[in-house]
Order: structure tokens, then sequence, then C-alpha cells
């Protein structure tokens, strides 16, 4: 049910559109030259040594609600504001306004490992949004409107877990994402993402070694005036007794940045806002 788009096959512009007009949600295959997929691997390895750390050591770089950056302890989001906390503990990051203290100096190479990271995704998402200004037809606005982004990276470490839960308590519950689109990386192959399609039913995101998992966020939905579908997705306990380790990279537009209606031959459903209030507003539901 969600598609794999081998990014180099010719009729791959009208793959995309067909998935994100459905299901919102698609794995790329492909995605990424030789160097940046090994640089990423990297980064993967240095990221696990900093989830291995003592509870005592991350702590000294807590999670700032005023800037969405730095770590969060098991149990400090509940993306689905109705469920009881998500099973995770998470680190996030930025290349442009992460505050110095915010940096683990336990490790070496880690700030620059992580700042790689950010910029291999950030160039894969300029490469994404220019085919969608493609699909949309709107010259060059979502890229030139990234030109500048508010992007938040987040590494995500799932523990392995046995002891009981409580009802609706899932690893991460039931959400759709707040901004542009998402990338997301599922570093290890333990199962567990699902996405909800249009007619209410779940499908597991199929892993591949080498695919980066891409879905439209609100901003976009709204942005795109429906043509594009934001869907709610999860990662359930199916495998709750194995660790499981994944990246996203939240995709966000400059600040200051206005959306409103790019397809121009349609009636606007949605009245225009400012692209930074409206992910504080979101934000503030979930912390």
């Amino acid at each position: 049910m969600i598609p794999v788009i081998d990014l180099k096959n010719p009729y791959a512009l009208q793959h995309i559109e067909d998935a994100y007009t459905s299901v919102g949600f698609a794995v790329f295959t492909n995605a990424l030259d030789t160097k940046d997929q090994t640089d990423m691997n990297c980064w993967f390895d240095e990221m696990k040594s900093f989830f291995e750390l003592d509870q005592e050591t991350k702590n000294k770089y807590p999670y700032e609600g005023d800037t969405n950056l730095g770590y969060s302890i098991v149990g400090d989001e509940n993306v689905d504001p109705t469920a009881p906390k998500d099973m995770k503990e998470s680190f996030n990051y930025n290349n442009q306004r992460m505050p110095e203290h915010l940096w683990p100096t336990e490790l070496n190479g880690f700030k620059a490992n992580a700042l790689q990271s950010v910029d291999i995704a950030d160039r894969l998402t300029l490469k994404i949004l220019s085919m969608f200004d493609k699909i949309l037809k709107c010259g060059n606005k979502l890229v030139d409107a990234h030109m500048k982004p508010f992007n938040t990276t987040r590494v995500i470490h799932y523990p392995a877990y046995t002891g009981p839960l409580e009802d609706r308590q899932m690893r991460i519950g039931e959400h759709s994402d707040y901004g542009t689109i998402t990338l997301l990386w599922q570093i290890n192959d333990v199962p567990g993402l699902e996405v909800q399609d249009l007619e209410g039913k779940w499908h597991p995101v199929p892993y591949a070694s080498d695919g980066v998992v891409c879905n439209i966020g609100d901003l976009l939905q709204r942005w795109s005036n429906d043509y594009f579908k934001s869907t709610k997705h999860r990662v359930v306990n199916s495998h709750i007794h194995k660790t499981r380790y994944s990246m996203p990279h939240f995709v966000d537009p400059a600040p200051g940045t206005i959306v409103k209606n790019l397809m121009g031959r349609m009636t606007d459903k949605y009245e225009p806002i400012e692209s930074l209030e409206y992910l504080k507003w979101r934000l503030s539901q979930s912390y």
C-alpha cells in the first residue's frame, strides 16, 4: 500500500504525484549518492552512542521548548494529546539555531557528524521540493520558501521494553506531522511504523536499507489546497521487545512565510497563515 519509488525511474514524478495525492507517504530509493549514504551511516553509529550514555549525562542537554531543540527523556512527549506518553527518547538539533550548550561534549565528532547529517537532509529536501513544484505547477515557490528553512532534525531511540503498558500507549501515538514534509530514515529494520489511509485502514511502511521515507505535513496539505494529503501515522508495539532507531528531518519554510493556496486555479479552502506561528501552536499541544 505504501509505495516504494526509485528516484532514478524515468516515471518517478508520476509515481510521486500518485502517492502524495492518495496516501501521503512513500519510500524513496536511490535518494542519496554513495558518499552521502556512507556519511549518514557514520552518523547513525555516533547517534546510537549518545543514547548509550547514562541518564544523568543525557539530562545535561534538556529539551528547550522555545527552540524545539535538545534531549527529551522517555515519556516526555505525547504527539497524541488524548493518549498516554510516547515510549521513546529523542534528541533534536539544527545547523543554524542550535545553542552551543545543547551539543553533547562527551562524544568526539558528535556535533560535526550531526551537522553533516542536516546538510545531507537539506539537500535532499530541496531535490524533493523541486519535484513538488513541478507537480503543482507553481514555479519555484516551494524551493524558494525553503532556501533559509526552519528545519529540525531528530534522532529517536525506542528502548526495548517488556513491562506493563497503559491503555492506548504506543511507541508513538497516532498523529500527522505539522510542517511541509518530513524525511525519515528508518535506521534499523525493526518494524512498527504504520500509516492510515484515507479510508481509515492502517498499513505498515516497508523498510529499505537505502530508503528514505517522505511524507506530507499538514502545512503542505494546506499550502496545496488539499491536493497533497497529510495522513496520520504511528509506531505500534508489535516489536516493542526490540530496540528501534529512526531519524526524522522535519521541514518547515523560512519564518515569515505566508502559507496560502499554491493552486491558483482552485478556490481557496484555507485562510493564509504565517508558518512559524502555525508551527509553535502545533508544538504547544505535544509537550
